[in-house]
């Protein structure tokens, strides 16, 4: 148990005791390092002791959305978001430019700001139907600069964003007398590029995008080769804010950017908003959590800060009266075990009197509720627990008390309590002030990102002598290890090693990492050759319908596929496909009792940025909606050759003479002999359902009904059943083996979203 005279002296104390117990476990096994967590009251808590963590290279897991939009990584990737969908966030677009990645000086940014600031002025006058003034005639002749405005911008203030989307043309010099550098405009030039590149992604998943995001600004690089760190654990805040962004598009069912900052801000400002609990405890890292979120979980050590008076327990009452937005505690199920205000209304003092009572009950109610988190806090440890609280707290001048928690557990200590240890504690003088109000933390700017800035803190003692502490850069010298290894790469070596062999090099000093790097290009060269060998593959028992056409229209991808599986990458096409199918499945489900046209909201789902809405209605004036189909997603599967193939029909109709199938297809028409492989998949489908039906196939027809043209096209010439056989005895030609001789298990391919 201990008290110090400010929270950070106690985030220091804290780090201390982390590195010395990690220190003490240092060159053991992995799993002989006890796993570490500090719980706080409040995510307000993290700062400074993240900041503390990270001064002494502790490696640390922040849990939950508070904590992790305030990590650097993470919040580059959220600026850059706002950049990409918000034009007024000129301030995300600024720690952006100031950043590692295009480091843009000081005289350059005000220069843009300048520019941003021309520009204004002249949507202003144009939007009054005045003439530009000559300082701002620039305004409608930089670069890409397109008709003259003529209403006013809707950001409300110069804006960052459309300075850079315009930027000035050569020599321009603002009316202050500044202008961009060539090197700054180059840099600027880039980031515009980037930005647009990363706009022409946005219609793609949530989590694709975030990934685009971070390989353009480099993190992924930067975070893999931090120095003595497992590159996993160094995406850890990355991974846990793609976690995030997989939660809100599974919860919400959209992957609208803008809707999911908008939901990153509301969840931010909640104190327990998202207090996802971590997915398991880790020895590879100290975990900075809420007593919240800690809940069903144990760690070895645990470390409680913070326990002072009206922090924890905390002083905010939760009766429902102070807020309108809480429900009347009366009203909810467990109004047995709340406070409950016996309103006496003869009279306004009794009124009052009656509410006092209610007041004082709550707050005893909410004292207990404190005890049983504290509770929680204090039984997470497995064999080491230290409490902590402070003095002072920020820069607020007013003195802590120590929480009645604290006090308590040091009692244990006093009374000599087997296994209560006391630390330091601080009784503050009755004049006592807090000396961080005082504390100042400069550094020049810009500085060299990959050593860190130079940091100079001026701050006033306890006994109220002004000192001042020069911190190092965290990582000097490493801009000269950095060049000089670039060098040794240029120049194929170090001058020292340049001439030994492998061998040689294998018995120096650094002889295990050589070996491992040279077992690793062996492996990477080997894998090039054997992909340029001809090599046989099992052919599965079972595929797709889109397997089948795959054969016929890139046998040699299609091997290479079943040697080597990688997954498709995510879009906004198979995206719209597969909501429009669902659209159509709903729509004639719902149309044998209601009109469509009468169901309300049944559109709400649609997604409008993959222009749904307009697919809907075009399949509404289509004749394919009158018709009332024999099936919907019908599956069917029936032998080809040696193989079994699977499919899925969209719709069934009976005509005349026969039957019709139909696929609906969003996507765009193709021509020619594409068109020709492509209904290959109709063709199957025409065989397996006249099989199914123990009908002649030439009364089964087939047609694509392409939405987005609002064409059916009827392929005339679809392959019969001794064609489909060819497209699979054609792939034994390139490299398969019989089916009847593979072991492996059957590979099966996902649908096609068309």
């Amino acid at each position: 148990m201990s008290r110090y005279f400010t929270d950070t002296e106690e985030a220091q104390a804290v780090a201390a005791s982390i590195h010395d117990q990690r220190a003490a476990h240092q060159g053991q096994a992995p799993d002989e390092m006890p796993t570490m967590a500090v719980l706080c009251r409040k995510r307000a808590q993290f700062e400074p002791l993240r900041l503390e963590l990270e001064a002494r290279d502790i490696p640390y897991e922040v849990v939950g959305l508070g904590g992790l939009l305030h990590t650097p990584e993470v919040a580059d990737v959220v600026a850059m978001l706002h950049v990409l969908t918000d034009p007024g966030r000129s301030d995300a677009l600024a720690r952006l430019l100031a950043g590692a990645r295009w480091r843009l000086g000081a005289r350059d940014l005000a220069a843009l700001g300048d520019w941003a600031a021309a520009l204004e002025r002249g949507h202003e006058r144009a939007a009054r139907g005045e003439d530009p003034e000559p300082a701002d005639d620039a305004a409608t002749t930089g670069e890409n600069a397109e008709e003259p405005v003529v209403m006013a911008d809707i950001v409300d203030r110069a804006s960052l964003i459309e300075a850079l989307e315009t930027l000035p043309p050569e020599g321009w010099v603002s009316s202050r007398g500044r202008g961009i550098s060539a090197e700054g405009v180059r840099r600027l030039r880039a980031l515009r590029r980037d930005v647009r590149d990363l706009r022409s992604v946005l219609g793609d998943e949530l989590t694709t995008v975030i990934h685009e995001v971070e390989t353009v600004l480099g993190l992924d690089i930067e975070l893999a080769a931090l120095p003595g760190e497992d590159p996993v654990h160094a995406r850890r805040n990355l991974d846990g804010f793609h976690d995030q962004a997989v939660q809100f598009a599974a919860t919400t069912r959209t992957h609208d950017v803008a809707a999911f900052l908008d939901w990153l801000e509301a969840a931010s400002h909640e104190e327990n908003g998202l207090e996802l609990p971590p997915a398991h405890t880790r020895r590879d890292a100290v975990q900075l959590l809420t007593v919240h979120a800690s809940k069903g979980l144990e760690w070895d050590h645990v470390y409680v800060p913070g326990l002072n008076k009206n922090d924890f327990p905390s002083k905010k009452s939760s009766a429902w009266t102070l807020e309108a937005a809480k429900l009347p505690w009366p009203l909810r199920g467990d109004a047995a075990q709340l406070p409950q205000w016996d309103a006496r209304v003869s009279d306004v003092r009794e009124l009052e009197s009656s509410y006092e009572d209610f007041a004082e009950d709550v707050e005893q109610y909410d004292l207990a509720e404190e005890r049983r988190l504290a509770y929680v806090a204090f039984t997470r440890a497995k064999s080491l627990l230290e409490l902590s609280g402070s003095v002072f707290r920020g820069t607020a001048q007013e003195v802590k008390e120590a929480s009645p928690f604290l006090l308590e557990a040091r009692e244990l200590v006093e009374g000599l309590s087997p296994g209560f240890e006391a630390g330091p504690w601080v009784e503050p003088e009755p004049d006592a002030t807090n000396p961080q109000r005082d504390t100042r933390v400069s550094a020049l700017w810009p500085y060299d990102p990959v050593e860190g800035p130079e940091l100079v803190r001026t701050e006033r003692s306890a006994d109220g002598e002004h000192m001042e502490t020069v911190i190092a850069p965290a990582h000097r010298g490493r801009r000269e290890v950095m060049e000089r290894a670039a060098r040794a790469v240029a120049e194929r070596g170090f001058p020292d090693t340049r001439e030994l062999t492998d061998e040689e090099l294998a018995q120096g000093p650094s002889g295990d990492v050589v070996t491992r790097w040279r077992r690793e290009a062996e492996l990477l060269l080997g894998r090039r050759a054997a992909s340029e060998e001809d090599r046989s593959v099992h052919m599965p028992s079972h595929v797709s319908a889109s397997a089948l056409v795959a054969m016929d229209t890139d046998p040699e991808g299609f091997i290479s596929n079943l040697r080597r599986p990688m997954p498709r990458k995510p879009g906004s096409a198979a995206r719209a496909g597969t909501a429009f199918h669902t659209w159509v499945e709903n729509f004639f489900g719902d149309s044998a009792i209601f009109d469509a046209d009468e169901l309300p909201g049944s559109d709400d789902y649609v997604d409008e940025d993959l222009d749904l809405p307009r697919l809907a209605e075009t399949f509404r004036n289509s004749p394919w909606a009158s018709l009332e189909p024999y099936a919907i997603e019908l599956p069917v599967e029936t032998p080809v050759g040696s193989l079994t193939v699977r499919g899925r029909i969209d719709a069934v109709f009976r005509t005349a003479d026969g039957w019709e199938l139909v696929d609906w297809k969003t996507g765009r028409i193709p021509r020619g002999r594409e068109l020709k492989r492509k209904s290959g998949q109709l063709a199957l489908y025409r065989l397996a359902f006249a099989r199914l039906h123990e009908v002649p196939v030439e009364l089964v027809s087939a047609a694509f009904y392409y939405v987005a043209a609002d064409l059916v096209v009827r392929p005339h010439d679809l392959a019969d059943e001794t064609e489909l056989e060819a497209v699979v005895s054609s792939l034994y030609e390139v490299g398969m083996t019989d089916p009847d001789a593979a072991e492996e298990p059957p590979v099966e391919e996902p649908p096609s979203p068309e």
